[in-house]
């Protein structure tokens, strides 16, 4: 019998998997469209339950010396000062790793892709089709070359060929808004009593700030009427700054922006036969919290715990995807939704150390990363 997992998509979300299995004793190859690991600012939030696994797969150290440690978030109004402040070391006795770290997740595929053998990982290589076997499953690749595995696993994205081939559907939607990217290197830090992620309210309207290794990425909504290339202009955003961050530098000085869209969407189910979807194969949410990627290597790691052995993956599935739909998605859509209402919230959990410390393991997905791993 053919043993080998096959996987689409040389993300984190693959290569989790890929590194996991390979730990596991079991023989893996990845597929992956483009020349080389994807270099793109994308996702850079990972929560203390990632932490976790990325520490379990021997990967996190190397990691660590090129991020920026979080060890506060805060919810602020307007030119007055913080609301609510919560720190993570309420975390302490629940979590390895009681923070979570700020870097790109192009610093995390270099890391995974070094850990395995040369030669798991065949670039300009694209998943076109898949077909159940007796034994497992056979892929279609672009070269016009055919293999087969015992599995697949798509992580080859939202658009996931794979996923498709496999006849596995998407339920989709919108948010309404598109989201602004601004990169600056101003001290914000200096008025934000040691939040490295910050949420500022005038009214309904809100900014979200990260912390990153070298600078401070501003996240403003970008509404339906505006084109993007106008979000990109000072004339739209400026005015928002100064209202929401008066204590801000005006102009702030920018050293990158870019606008991209928010959507939601989760596959109909997470297995077919023996063709399995992970990431964002899976589900697509909205970036505020920073939980999709984080949930896609979960789903990564518990999958390849289930492979590598004789467990019930029938039950992997309706695990991950009964997170996915009752906690994943229902977390970022209250976080969207709400609107200063969620501002309220935060203030009224911040003088409750109980409920503060169980708001800080359910946003750092502590009650549902395991959610799926062999009994």
């Amino acid at each position: 019998m053919n043993d080998r997992i096959l996987i689409a998509g040389a993300g984190p979300v693959g290569l989790t998997a890929a590194l996991a299995l390979h730990q596991a004793g079991v023989p893996v190859s990845v597929f992956e469209k483009r020349a080389q690991l994807s270099p793109a600012s994308r996702a850079s939030t990972f929560h203390a339950s990632t932490l976790d696994l990325l520490d379990r797969l021997g990967v996190l150290g190397g990691l660590l010396g090129q991020g920026r440690r979080i060890d506060r978030i805060g919810w602020f109004r307007a030119g007055a000062g913080p609301a609510a402040l919560l720190d993570l070391a309420l975390l302490q006795g629940h979590a390895k790793f009681p923070q979570r770290w700020h870097f790109e997740q192009a610093k995390l595929t270099p890391a995974l892709l070094a850990a395995l053998p040369e030669g798991t990982v065949r670039f300009n290589t694209e998943v076109l089709g898949a077909s159940q076997t007796q034994a497992g499953v056979r892929l279609t690749l672009s070269d016009g070359s055919q293999v087969t595995g015992r599995a697949a696993i798509a992580a080859d994205g939202a658009h996931s060929a794979l996923r498709g081939a496999a006849g596995i559907g998407v339920e989709s939607g919108a948010y309404g808004h598109r989201v602004l990217r601004l990169m600056t290197t101003a001290p914000l830090e200096t008025f934000l009593h040691g939040a490295g992620v910050a949420y500022v309210f005038s009214g309904e309207r809100s900014i979200s700030l990260l912390h990153m290794p070298d600078v401070w990425r501003v996240i403003i909504r970008v509404p339906p009427g505006t084109a993007d290339e106008a979000a990109l202009q000072p004339e739209f955003w400026q005015p928002i700054v100064r209202e929401i961050l008066p204590e801000a530098p005006d102009p702030l000085p920018i050293a990158g922006a870019d606008v991209y869209g928010v959507a939601k969407g989760i596959a109909h189910r997470m297995r077919e036969g023996n063709v399995y979807v992970v990431g964002d194969a899976a589900h697509v949410t909205n970036t505020r919290g920073g939980m999709n990627m984080n949930a896609g290597i979960h789903d990564a790691y518990t999958l390849a715990a289930c492979l590598a052995g004789d467990h019930d993956l029938n039950a992997w599935a309706e695990a991950r995807q009964r997170m996915t739909r009752e906690h994943l998605l229902e977390r970022t859509d209250r976080a969207v939704a709400t609107g200063s209402a969620w501002l309220d919230q935060a203030v009224a959990v911040a003088q409750q150390p109980a409920q503060a410390r169980t708001w800080l393991m359910e946003a750092a997905m502590l009650d549902t990363y395991l959610q799926g791993m062999p009994a």
